[in-house]
């Protein structure tokens, strides 16, 4: 092209003019319009650049993307986002696609979006993120296998996917929503910066394909990203507060575009996952560890009338124990590399929770076996001759309990520590320990009608009780749906009563039928041992509720045209 010396490019490389100035007298709109023609976009400009460059020009348009040096110590690289150049085009979204080679419905940067008042006037802003690469990063501390590096070098947040086991407790852990379950590999999958392109002097993906320039690397200071994030305050407007993860990402706006603006889906009320594999374990655990409190507080207390129904209760909680811990299987996408989980110990409460009734399921078959041994020495006395000490069943029995509570207390933290409000620790400790109590009441009276023919009144008493409380705790959840304020209790309490309504009418249902029937059971013994499985069915129904009104923490969204208030 004339005029342009060799390794130079002219920032106004256009075609001639369709008119000099000679050729006529006055300027038409038709002049006009070839005039505005002659102003190249963002990607016709890039175009033109690299077209009649003679040289190769890359490192002079993209180093000011990235940082000329690597971090140093107290250094990490994050990434800044300029949301004034953001105009939601999705480039950044279908590079990193096409680079990670991910599945068609899988994606590792999102688009979201935040609508609010700017001076008076009406705005709203696209808002593109990825995965913060926190200084705390909750994935990494929730993993129970170790399945997360947070490299020394970069500070970069790297996923191994050969570790991984599919569990997807990051992805509660995460408030930002950035790992993302892939079905078919059974693994999470997560952003990783691009940390090798950065490694040659390379932009990561997203960077490298916005047309505007709106994403950028930056080295930050650990130091003081970690005072920024524990002053509180969030970093954009609808995400999670920083103080728990401390990200890095840093958005950049000359506009005010901070606290009345919110997510554009604030007010979405979809349900959350089911988590169905979980809802089960944590259900028929806790009646496990229920039946096995009763039983050896009643051999406490009663040793006469619970000679015999200890059988029975032992039995039971093995069984739905048992049941309970084989179901928290088929919630991993790759179980067989369970057997990582104590590499969890030190910060993972899931890893803890895991190996806890690991070890509570052989002292409760233990100690089911212990009290059924006096059974089977009489039926092979000339196999088992010796005498069973009582002490050993006692304390069997007692490190079964034990184990089993503090395993049910694991549970609850393992929630507890996402930072979900719906979560917190007053409400799933209640919820948890609702279920441990009501279920062993529940096991108690069927197994007293099978064995006796009747429930004895205090147990008909302490069942009457559980259920009323389980009943008063469960209603105080979706109490504030009648605030003014939103909150993340209300919009919780709103998707139970709106989204999950039917759900909710059923569960309430088995309160009603378990009251019911324990009140026919006074009449007619034996329908009382229909207690047990409609407890069973109502608790089912309030883990699913658990699960599911919980409020998903993570970037903003688009909004949803269903499933809003």
């Amino acid at each position: 092209m004339a005029g342009l010396e060799k390794g130079h490019v002219d920032d106004r490389v256009a075609p001639p003019a369709a008119l000099s100035e000679g050729d006529v007298g006055e300027v038409t709109l038709i002049d006009q319009l070839l005039e505005e023609q002659r102003t190249f976009s963002a990607v016709e400009r890039f175009s033109q650049k690299h077209e009649y460059a003679s040289t190769p020009i890359q490192e002079k348009y993209y180093k000011d993307l990235i940082p000329i040096r690597k971090p140093s110590t107290g250094e990490q690289y994050a990434f800044e986002v300029d949301m004034d150049k953001c105009t939601g085009c999705k480039a950044c979204v279908v590079a990193c696609h096409s680079l990670n080679g991910l599945k068609e419905k899988e994606s590792w940067r999102d688009i979201g979006t935040i609508r609010g008042l700017v001076g008076g006037v009406a705005e709203q802003q696209t808002v593109t993120s990825a995965c913060h690469h926190c200084l705390d990063p909750g994935c990494l501390s929730g993993c129970p296998v170790g399945a997360y590096e947070k490299l020394e070098n970069t500070g970069v947040v790297k996923h191994l996917d050969d570790q991984c086991i599919g569990c997807q407790y990051c992805s509660l852990k995460c408030p930002y929503d950035v790992p993302k379950y892939d079905d078919a590999l059974g693994i999470v999958r997560k952003c990783d910066m691009c940390h090798e392109r950065l490694d040659e002097g390379e932009a990561p993906a997203c960077v490298q394909s916005c047309p505007n320039g709106a994403i950028s690397i930056q080295l930050v200071s650990v130091e003081e990203k970690r005072a920024e994030g524990m002053r509180g305050g969030s970093i954009v407007a609808g995400a999670f507060r920083s103080d728990y993860t401390l990200p890095t990402t840093a958005f950049r706006s000359k506009r005010d575009l901070g606290e009345k603006m919110v997510a554009a889906d604030a007010m979405d009320l979809s349900p959350a996952h089911n988590h169905v594999p979980l809802v089960w374990m944590l259900m028929l655990t806790q009646v496990a560890v229920g039946l096995s409190v009763v039983d050896v507080l009643g051999r406490m207390f009663a040793p006469n009338y619970f000679s015999s129904l200890s059988l029975g209760l032992s039995v039971l909680a093995v069984v739905l124990g048992g049941a309970g811990l084989l179901a928290s299987v088929l919630h991993l996408g790759s179980p067989l590399g369970a057997w990582r989980v104590f590499l969890g110990l030190k910060t993972s409460w899931l890893s803890r929770e895991v190996v806890l009734f690991g070890a509570w399921m052989p002292a409760l078959i233990g100690y089911a076996v212990f009290l059924w041994y006096p059974v089977i020495q009489s039926m092979y006395p000339q196999i088992f001759g010796f005498e069973m000490p009582a002490m050993v069943v006692s304390l069997t029995g007692a490190v079964a309990v034990v184990l089993g509570l503090v395993s049910v207390f694991c549970s609850v933290m393992v929630y507890v520590d996402t930072k979900r409000e719906f979560w917190s620790f007053a409400k799933t400790l209640s919820r948890f320990v609702g279920t441990t109590v009501l279920g062993g009441f529940a096991g108690l009276v069927a197994v007293e009608v099978l064995l006796h023919g009747v429930s004895s009144s205090w147990s008909v008493i302490g069942f009457t009780v559980a259920v009323l409380v389980k009943m008063l705790i469960e209603a105080l959840l979706i109490t504030p749906a009648r605030n003014a304020e939103w909150s993340f209790a209300k919009k919780s309490a709103l998707i139970q009563l709106k989204s999950l309504s039917g759900l909710l009418k059923l569960r309430w249902a088995c309160f009603v039928a378990a009251s019911l029937v324990l009140t026919l059971g006074l009449f007619y013994a034996p329908i009382s041992l229909l207690c047990l499985p409609i407890i069973l069915m109502g608790e089912w129904f309030e883990r699913s509720l658990f699960f599911q009104a919980v409020v998903t923490l993570k970037m903003p969204g688009e909004l949803s045209p269903v499933h809003t208030h």
